[in-house]
């Protein structure tokens, strides 16, 4: 094996290991665009998020955008997910080889939280008017291949959000880079939503008052709120995987990943996915939080267990991909993901 190959995977190794052990007290705080935070795509969502080291196809633009280099002509995702609370999720994906050049993609994800009635101090049951608050984000990622062992993506996102008169904008990068080793072990590093703060700002937060001390009689002025920004969720995410060879029967395929969080608890999951003669996958994963004891809160942490289905089909020469995930929480009613994905 190429010594620089051995040398690069012992030093992801290392990153790996020396995030664990420092990963120390664990920080929370507030962050804008946490809808950047609900994953996308069946596949790995069954997985509990723990596939970032060898993830592939434009379902990797979300997880590790390095991924995306596997591509060997185009690729097209189309997501839907029923959240909590009535709200949906619907997700696009799409990549195409450009041949030297690399792999070129681009996403949307809508996230549609519904009708919400307008209230006031003056009007608590409602004024009669309804907002539909709408937030959007849109992608654009470059992804190569490097060697047949190193690939590295990035993309570049835009945030939108609406709610009413307000709104917020805000633009993010997302890195990642993977490793493959020629014995079926795969490494993953990815550094995702570093980019602007985001702060709201319209006419909900203007208002008419009186001058203190004015004559009554005296017109009023325009006052407006300051509105405070927040920072994204910054996460830093390093993961393994392992392919064991059945034989006629497939493959075992086995994840991990770290996540390390500027905004939450820090966390690890784990995954495996039995593939039968790339036909039919069956999938579970786990998700479980760090130092928990840490935190009060931590009692009511909403997911744990996750697993899901995919059927592969090739007719005339293209791939058709079916893919399901269950994402059950501890208050609400289980996340239902439907993915397709078409290779051609």
């Amino acid at each position: 094996m190429n010594k620089n190959y051995l040398k690069i995977g012992l030093l992801i190794l290392l990153i790996i290991g020396t995030q664990c052990v420092f990963a120390s007290a664990p920080k929370m705080g507030t962050s804008a665009a946490t809808e950047l935070l609900i994953p996308m795509g069946a596949r790995n969502v069954s997985l509990a998020g723990s596939n970032i080291a060898n993830v592939s196809g434009s379902e990797a633009i979300y997880w590790n955008p390095a991924g995306l280099a596997n591509i060997n002509s185009g690729e097209v995702t189309f997501s839907y997910m029923d959240y909590f609370a009535d709200m949906k999720v619907t997700y696009l994906a799409s990549g195409i080889h450009a041949g030297k050049i690399g792999v070129i993609g681009i996403s949307a994800q809508v996230f549609n939280i519904g009708e919400i009635s307008v209230t006031t101090f003056e009007a608590p049951d409602g004024t009669g008017e309804i907002i539909s608050p709408n937030y959007m984000t849109f992608g654009l990622t470059y992804s190569k291949r490097f060697t047949d062992r190193i690939l590295f993506g990035t993309n570049a996102k835009v945030i939108t959000e609406r709610i009413g008169t307000m709104s917020a904008n805000g633009a993010a990068f997302d890195f990642g880079l993977q490793y493959l080793t020629p014995f079926g072990i795969g490494f993953g590093v990815t550094l995702k939503n570093f980019g602007t703060q985001m702060q709201f700002d319209g006419t909900a937060v203007e208002f008419d008052s009186d001058i203190p001390f004015s004559n009554p009689n005296a017109t009023t002025r325009k006052t407006k709120l300051d509105m405070g920004s927040s920072e994204l969720p910054t996460s830093m995410n390093m993961g393994i995987s392992y392919s064991y060879d059945l034989g006629n029967l497939g493959a075992l395929n086995m994840t991990g990943v770290y996540n390390n969080n500027s905004f939450e608890l820090d966390h690890i999951s784990a995954g495996a996915e039995f593939d039968f003669q790339n036909k039919i996958f069956v999938r579970a994963g786990y998700l479980s939080y760090m130092f928990p004891e840490d935190w009060e809160w931590s009692k009511d942490v909403q997911y744990g267990l996750s697993y899901g289905l995919g059927l592969n089909l090739n007719l005339s020469g293209t791939n058709f991909m079916f893919d399901y995930a269950s994402r059950p929480m501890e208050l609400f009613d289980a996340n239902q993901y439907f993915s397709v994905s078409i290779g051609f």
